[in-house]
């Protein structure tokens, strides 16, 4: 990224890269930015050019002027044998038992029994006590009450809230109230607000799922930990004989445009979600049986790059590269869904702020509804083609 930084600050023409996406994982990622560099610099020709692994020196060198003398195009160009392609996204129908024929419509029981989920199966959510990914969690404890397990880096509290503070049920209050208690800077006072506030949605989403008769619990980890990563799946499986599935939703955002972006800034976010990723993959591989499915939470920033998001999409877009390849290896059913933005819902926020949702606005960009976009992950993994590792799911354009 630095280099990438350094070479656009130069004000060139032209901006080229090029690799294979293949076993070493090498590439992983350049798509989703270099999609993202195209749109913050619109008069610039920005292409990532995939090439055939087993390509020449002369070869390569020979295609990458071809593309340094081809018109503009897409920011990222596949190259297979002579065959030049560029990606482009389609609306699939998921066929006529997704549009209501297998059930009670909106229940996800019929999904859930597609799947083969019971009320003996497992399933972990990474990243699954705070944001979007409750909502998943809910439609699965509802549609089969499974048991689940939710992993996240926010601690629970170990004692009974302060009850000057408990009363206090917003950010603003929150942080007002341990300002009046006194002996803490400003920057420590949003930091233990927004604990405080992160430790309630926890809390929150265990009491809800447990309402909906799902057997749930909460495991305080930081995915990155490999060792411990592997000691909380293997404890699991141990425990169970078996993990159905695993959803992995884990990540931070870090908004900035690439002029302005800190390189550790660029690694914290990537290495976040990736390294996490290769991660829970590796632990999955340690156990005797293997789970019905994997889902990956990406981004439609991968898909289409976004402004201020370089190193987001570049992360979502190596998460769909790893779970591509992990299924090709593994036989298991890998899917990563890259989620337009979520509309906030009662509890658990979105994945944009109150100042993203109203540039959405301006730009006519919905917000998927929360309850909906749940269901059609359940609905994808019924009755979509096991074959399909990557979807794009949006509430409009982008």
């Amino acid at each position: 990224f630095p280099l990438v930084q350094r070479a656009l600050a130069s004000g060139p023409r032209w901006l080229l890269a090029a690799g294979a996406r293949d076993a070493t994982g090498a590439a992983d990622g350049m798509p989703g930015l270099f999609r993202t560099i195209a749109r913050e610099y619109p008069q610039l020709t920005a292409r990532f050019v995939e090439t055939d692994a087993g390509a020449s020196a002369q070869v390569l060198a020979q295609q990458i002027v071809t593309e340094l003398l081809t018109g503009p195009a897409a920011p990222v160009v596949s190259l297979r044998g002579d065959d030049r392609y560029v990606a482009d996204l389609v609306p699939v129908e998921l066929g006529a038992l997704a549009a209501g024929g297998a059930g009670p419509a909106g229940d996800g029981v019929a999904e859930a029994t597609a799947i083969g989920l019971t009320t003996d199966s497992v399933v972990v959510l990474v990243g699954g006590a705070r944001g979007i990914t409750p909502w998943f969690a809910r439609a699965l404890a509802s549609a089969s009450r499974c048991r689940i397990e939710l992993v996240g880096r926010t601690p629970l509290p170990t004692e009974p809230e302060d009850p000057a503070l408990a009363a206090a049920r917003d950010k603003a209050a929150l942080v007002a109230a341990l300002a009046r208690q006194g002996g803490r800077s400003p920057a420590e006072i949003d930091r233990t607000a927004r604990q405080i506030l992160a430790a309630r949605e926890v809390t929150a989403t265990m009491a809800e799922l447990t309402e909906l008769g799902g057997e749930v619990r909460y495991h305080s980890l930081d995915v990155r930990d490999a060792e411990a990563t592997r000691r909380l799946l293997a404890g699991i499986h141990a425990e169970h004989g078996r993990i159905d599935g695993l959803v992995y939703a884990a990540g931070i955002i870090e908004d900035k445009l690439i002029a302005e972006k800190d390189p550790a800034s660029f690694t914290r976010v990537f290495d976040t979600k990736v390294d996490g990723a290769r991660t829970v993959l590796a632990a999955l591989d340690e156990l005797p049986g293997q789970p019905r499915f994997v889902v990956f939470f990406g981004s439609i920033a991968a898909a289409y790059g976004n402004r201020g998001q370089a190193d987001y999409a570049a992360a979502n877009d190596a998460l769909d590269a790893i779970g591509t390849r992990y299924a090709a290896r593994s036989g298991v059913r890998c899917l990563t869904v890259h989620w337009g933005p979520w509309a906030p819902g009662a509890g658990h926020g979105g994945m944009v702020t109150a100042e993203l949702s109203r540039e959405y606005a301006r730009r006519g960009i919905g917000l998927i509804d929360p309850e909906e976009g749940a269901l059609a992950l359940l609905r994808e993994l019924a009755w979509a083609e096991a074959s399909v590792t990557s979807v794009v799911y949006t509430a409009s354009g982008w």
